[in-house]
């Protein structure tokens, strides 16, 4: 086996002879990397263009689902708005018929009701009766049931076919 040892200095190599070095040994590596890198760009700005174009078609797609349904919402608000109006009669109706009921159960068969004023705050009542016992007894049942806040019984006047009384009642607790 030969071995070569080359104790001289090397020669000096001129201005183009290490650009032609530096061509053929390193500027290849680097134009495929740049290539390869120019190509890696190049796809992944088609994949962005791509996403760009996906969120457009889908943010077209909602803006026409919101133009759709605008009608509808305004439709649903409308019959939102009867639905609460009819709970809010339907609840006033209810506790009327409640005071109603009420005022009947306690109301002595003795009595005869000639007039009734109802609102929303309080109950007037003028009323006949042959005895003073069935006034007494329904003053002190409303008075006893407490579904009254106020039980006024406001007069009681003797005639000659037996006694006439108004009563006023006031804020019904519905307990």
């Amino acid at each position: 086996m030969k071995y070569l040892i080359n104790l001289f200095p090397r020669p000096k190599q001129n201005t183009s002879e290490k650009i032609i070095y530096f061509a053929t040994h390193y500027l290849r590596y680097v134009l495929v990397i740049t290539q390869f890198v120019a190509i890696c760009v190049f796809f992944f700005r088609f994949k962005v263009d791509q996403e760009i174009v996906d969120l457009k078609d889908r943010l077209h797609q909602k803006e026409s689902i919101l133009t759709a349904t605008e009608d509808l919402i305004g439709r649903i608000q409308e019959i939102d708005s009867k639905m609460r109006n009819v709970k809010t009669i339907i609840q006033s109706q209810d506790a009327f018929r409640k005071e109603y009921t009420y005022f009947f159960s306690v109301l002595p068969q003795d009595i005869v009701i000639s007039n009734v004023g109802i609102s929303s705050q309080n109950v007037t009542i003028a009323g006949n009766s042959t005895t003073i016992d069935p006034i007494r007894t329904l003053n002190d049942k409303l008075v006893e049931d407490a579904q009254y806040k106020t039980v006024n019984l406001l007069n009681i006047e003797k005639s000659d076919s037996g006694f006439s009384f108004n009563m006023e009642l006031a804020e019904y607790s519905n307990k």
